[in-house]
């Protein structure tokens, strides 16, 4: 069923967790706008400089959005979805179906979609722009008050209209394949809901077991692989509840540090695939070699 990529943005890249096989698809990278827009609570010299620092660009935030792609049984699971025909992060984003396609994964073949919260890079490419569902045989798995609370009609006048008309245009014309999931739930085989509440009420990190294997995936717990890492009480401009996001963000960081448990960073640089490691007051993360 898996086959390497011949176009678009990058390859598949295969993974397993135990016995969990899988890949790594790119729905391609979003352009989040300036630092001193991006991240709030520093001076534009210092995350500049933090930039810098790590030889990375300072004039712009780009980032990767890594979904994955797995099987459990007669189970296809994918994670998130990417932004579909949403354009509010640049044109070089929306290749998650070539991508798909080009790696000999049919929609259609997708049973299970999972989503971290309803954010338009999250849930954008749930449906087609005329409406239709672009994985026609999956249910949806999410939150049920950050279903409640994006899909709200009462805030498509608010500071949230643009991000509140995706996922209004995403979820609610397949509002009968939803399932909401509870914390610490096992709700497939080896898979775990964490409530990891800050940059929405109930964002989900997922986690994946497979006997003494484990891979646990970050969501937007973590949006930068160095700014977020480097200072975890650094506020992401999109966080609904700031100060609890770099609590969560803080403490979620110190466990996997502690316990050594590898992650996917959906906005690492791909694949995203690594440990957290602790440095000095924050973090860093170790991106584990790539195998093919």
């Amino acid at each position: 069923m898996l086959e390497s990529s011949k176009s678009g943005t990058a390859p598949a890249y295969p993974f397993a967790v135990g016995a969990i096989q899988g890949c790594i698809i790119s729905d391609g990278q979003l352009d989040l706008g300036t630092p001193e827009k991006v991240f709030l609570g520093e001076t534009k010299q210092s995350v500049e400089q933090v930039l810098a620092s790590n030889f990375l660009p300072t004039e712009q935030i780009v980032v990767d959005q890594n979904i994955l792609f797995f099987s459990l049984g007669n189970t296809n699971v994918l994670v998130e979805t990417g932004v579909g025909s949403f354009t509010g992060f640049g044109q070089g984003a929306g290749k998650l179906v070539q991508n798909l396609i080009a790696a000999g994964i049919e929609p259609a073949q997708i049973n299970a979609i999972l989503c971290s919260h309803p954010h338009p890079d999250h849930v954008g490419g749930l449906c087609q722009a005329d409406g239709r569902p672009t994985f026609p045989n999956a249910s949806i798995y999410l939150a049920e008050h950050d279903f409640h609370y994006w899909t709200d009609e009462a805030l498509l006048d608010s500071w949230a209209a643009a991000a509140i008309r995706v996922a209004r245009a995403n979820l609610l014309p397949l509002r009968e394949r939803l399932i909401f999931i509870r914390d610490g739930e096992e709700f497939l085989p080896g898979v775990m809901a964490h409530f990891t509440p800050g940059h929405t009420a109930e964002h989900i990190c997922f986690e994946l077991r497979a006997g003494t294997d484990a891979l646990f995936l970050l969501g937007d717990l973590a949006h930068h692989a160095v700014l977020s890492l480097e200072n975890p009480l650094l506020t992401f401009a999109a966080d609904l509840e700031p100060a609890t996001a770099a609590k969560t963000r803080t403490r979620v960081l110190s466990t996997l540090a502690a316990e050594q448990t590898r992650v996917l960073g959906y906005h690492f640089p791909w694949p995203g695939l690594g440990h957290i490691a602790k440095q000095g007051a924050g973090f860093r993360f170790i991106p584990e070699p790539i195998h093919w």
